[in-house]
């Protein structure tokens, strides 16, 4: 049954084609995953352009079977900092995380080097740092997290939720 439904999603998506003119405007640009995209013989040649966008649309703006995108996290984490210096600064390395992880994430997975658990993974240590008022440490953590990971000098099996906070038997999103 989900495997139904997935593909009836994805079938839904698979007609829009993708121009600078529709592409949303709180995204990165277009160009950027285009780019990425064509930069990857070994996925071009499993996944079309248009699926790729498809996944970095839903990677920021959310999706059925998983409604919180990047764009919302971001404005989340942004309304939790008060000081307009060190907003600039994370909503910068923010980006910067959401440009990286989406352009590997949209990938087929036999291709790719991150996964939906390890988007899930940040986001939920990302609104924990919000809690604990460790944002900056946190999203310098991750940044860190994602260039070892795309340069292949961790495993992906490390990042784990008690990677960035250890497991709290009152909360078990932890």
């Amino acid at each position: 049954m989900l495997t139904a439904l997935t593909l009836l999603l994805l079938s839904g998506c698979a007609h829009r084609q993708f121009s600078d003119d529709n592409w949303p405007s709180n995204m990165p640009p277009r160009a950027y995953f285009v780019k990425t995209y064509e930069a990857d013989e070994a996925n071009r040649a499993i996944q079309s352009e248009q699926e790729y966008l498809t996944w970095i649309l839903r990677f920021y703006q959310g999706w059925e079977l998983y409604k919180r995108g990047w764009v919302k996290m971001t404005d989340e984490l942004l309304t939790q900092v008060d000081d307009p210096s060190q907003a600039k600064e994370v909503k910068y390395k923010v980006e910067r995380i959401g440009r990286l992880v989406s352009g590997e994430w949209a990938k087929k997975s036999n291709t790719r080097t991150i996964y939906l658990r390890h988007v899930s993974v940040w986001g939920n240590a990302l609104l924990e740092s919000l809690d604990r008022d460790e944002a900056l440490p946190l999203i310098n953590r991750i940044n860190q997290d994602v260039d070892d990971l795309l340069a292949h000098r961790i495993s992906k099996d490390v990042i784990t939720a008690d990677r960035y906070y250890p497991q709290d038997p009152d909360n078990p999103f932890l």
